[in-house]
């Protein structure tokens, strides 16, 4: 069987491209193109009434009721599931209640710790 010369120099110059550039090639074959993740395109479907309405994470300052308890029977250890699990106990789903703040009024670990900078030892001078 013969390989025609066009698909040899094609299979050639592949084998040449992805040995000789490797990583590099891979990583600026899609810069500047559509597909670029760094590219910021604008919002073609924006709409003024769903793009105006907060979403319920940011006014009420926790995760949904559901998705929530989900997080919180999958991994409790996570941080929405931490978050759920607070305003739960709190009873803020129950009573409907605005954003829940925590406040915390204990000392900062630097300030409870009474640590304080190296001592400065002067060295003898060299002569």
């Amino acid at each position: 069987m013969v390989i025609p010369r066009v698909a040899r120099f094609a299979s050639f110059s592949l084998l040449v491209l992805c040995g000789v550039n490797g990583q590099s090639f891979a990583g600026d074959w899609l810069s500047g193109t559509y597909l670029d993740p760094a590219v910021q395109r604008q919002d073609i479907f924006s709409h003024p009434i769903w793009n105006s309405m907060p979403e319920y994470r940011n006014v009420y300052n926790r995760p949904r009721f559901v998705p929530g308890y989900l997080a919180y029977k999958i991994e409790p250890s996570s941080q929405e599931a931490m978050a759920w699990q607070s305003n739960y106990c709190n009873g803020n789903y129950a009573n409907h209640s605005g954003p829940y703040v925590p406040h915390y009024y204990y000392r900062k670990p630097w300030e409870a710790l009474k640590t304080a900078a190296r001592p400065d030892f002067q060295k003898p001078p060299v002569k």
